[in-house]
């Protein structure tokens, strides 16, 4: 499949990226648990893998758009099913599916795969608090129909995937269940429980603190709009940096410590990008045409930014003085040679780019000709091809390979072709 991207003379307006799959699929899940219809918007494509099997498990579950409407069944109300329950791939939503499914009052068969050891923690604690729960195979379980009680946990500062799981099981019991935490523990996952109305109790206790749940209480409909993605924003970011004019307000993406790396870069090279924190971890991100500096990223550095090194070998065209990325030797043993790729497309558009076995070096301040390119699937490409395309002179860049964006951003062609003014 094949895209076309014209120079653009500058970006401008506002615009929500694709939510990020964890907190989408826990608002699909912990909806679906409700009495009443929520609403889940800017839901990512990828999370359409767990629409697909809360439906097959009873959910009614419309959408329009990237909203997706959830009609709860209730703590008990899902619906058994013939085949295993394929949970492998599925992350930490894995832990919160598995807890809803041993609730049940019928068995089911699941599958876990590769998520046998994110989930046998859970597991552990859930037999405790009398949940049905058989190994059948090595990665296969029957779990449901049993009868749990409320539990006083040992186990102090449960991870968060963890205690949420534990929470919501919580709720299948007779009883009272209790978690004990320090006073140092930032986990408050109890948060999304009682933002649906579900009553968590979290008091003083010694030098800690004590968290208890009351077992059959109802779960609360509650319309969610999930956070952008923050590496999807790094395209719109990087061409309205390096457009005159451009005034771009990325709206409420999700920032979270630790994997900010890029962003910082950008801003350490001269990016003009305001952060304005909305609180949850949600941000506005305020772009302004800045002057890129030249720099150098190795080791470490290289290694938090390595997804998007095709983004900045892009941008260093553009900055003052030279870009050195080194010690990128990794992306040279996937599929094909990514860095050898990179650089044959930028010599391409007539960029000024060395190439040496540890990485490459980008002159800025050549301008990049338009030209056709092959993204080879690869998604990182494709969005820093398409910024190319936005910056280059010339005329229009054809880039090849671009259908692994139906399950990355679907819109983004026309998200760029909203956003961006002409070139006169």
């Amino acid at each position: 499949m094949e895209e076309i991207v014209s120079p653009a003379s500058k970006l401008v307006g506002e615009v929500l990226v694709p939510g990020e799959r964890a907190p989408a699929e826990r608002a699909l899940v912990l909806a679906a648990l409700g009495g009443e219809k929520s609403a889940i918007s800017n839901v990512p494509v990828a999370a359409e893998r767990v629409v697909d099997l809360l439906r097959g498990l009873g959910v009614g579950i419309d959408k329009r758009k990237s909203t997706y409407g959830v009609k709860g069944v209730g703590l008990r109300g899902f619906e058994g099913v013939d085949e295993p329950v394929d949970l492998d791939g599925l992350g930490d939503t894995a832990l919160l599916l598995l807890t809803v499914l041993a609730g049940q009052s019928f068995t089911s068969r699941v599958k876990l795969g590769a998520e046998v050891e994110r989930c046998q923690p859970l597991i552990d604690l859930l037999l405790k608090l009398g949940f049905e729960i058989q190994r059948e195979t090595e990665s296969a379980f029957a779990v449901g129909g049993g009868e749990p009680v409320g539990h006083v946990f040992e186990e102090v500062d449960i991870a968060a995937e963890l205690k949420l799981g534990v929470m919501v099981g919580a709720l299948y019991v007779a009883g009272v269940t209790r978690l004990t935490e320090t006073a140092s523990n930032r986990n408050r996952m109890e948060r999304f429980l009682r933002s649906r109305g579900v009553e968590v109790e979290r008091r003083k206790e010694g030098t800690g603190y004590m968290v208890s749940v009351a077992g059959g209480q109802a779960v609360g409909a509650l319309d969610i709009e999930v956070p952008g993605q923050l590496d999807l924003s790094y395209p719109l970011l990087g061409a309205a940096l390096c457009r005159k004019g451009s005034k771009l307000t990325v709206k409420r993406v999700a920032i979270h410590a630790g994997q900010r790396a890029f962003l910082d870069l950008l801003r350490q090279i001269g990016g003009e990008i305001d952060i304005e924190d909305l609180g949850e971890g949600e941000h506005d991100l305020h772009v302004r045409p800045s002057e890129l500096k030249s720099t150098r990223v190795a080791g470490q550095r290289a290694e938090k930014v390595i997804d998007q090194i095709a983004l900045l070998a892009v941008l260093a065209t553009q900055a003052g003085g030279e870009i050195v990325i080194r010690d990128i030797e990794a992306l040279r043993k996937g599929d094909f040679d990514y860095v050898g790729h990179l650089f044959e497309s930028l010599r391409a558009l007539e960029a000024r780019v060395g190439e040496f076995p540890e990485g490459l070096v980008v002159k800025g301040g050549v301008p990049m000709m338009a030209g056709r390119l092959d993204a080879k699937g690869d998604s990182g490409l494709v969005m820093a091809f398409a910024v190319a395309g936005l910056l280059a002179e010339g005329g229009e860049m054809t880039i090849g390979g671009t259908e692994c964006m139906a399950s990355v951003w679907p819109d983004f062609f026309k998200t760029l072709h909203l956003l961006k003014e002409t070139k006169r």
